[in-house]
């Protein structure tokens, strides 16, 4: 299984904190997967890694983090 953590404004959007997801799937079909391909910007942790590359391929064990941009001062 592959965990999908949702932070601040996505976790409003789509409703919960968490989720999980069957393993070997693609990053992008994850994002898709959760009803967040429409976020922009979107900042996507793997595995506490910041990622861009949305065919990385997922495997069971992985955390995916969906997190709206930080600013602060």
């Amino acid at each position: 299984m592959i965990k999908i953590l949702f932070f601040g404004m996505i976790a409003d959007k789509v409703g919960k904190q968490s989720t999980t997801l069957q393993g070997d799937m693609s990053l992008g079909d994850v994002i898709a997967a959760v009803g967040c391909a429409d976020i922009r910007p979107l900042l996507v942790a793997v595995n506490e890694e910041q990622v861009k590359d949305l065919s990385l391929i997922l495997k069971d064990g992985d955390e995916v983090a969906l997190m709206p941009p930080f600013s602060g001062g």
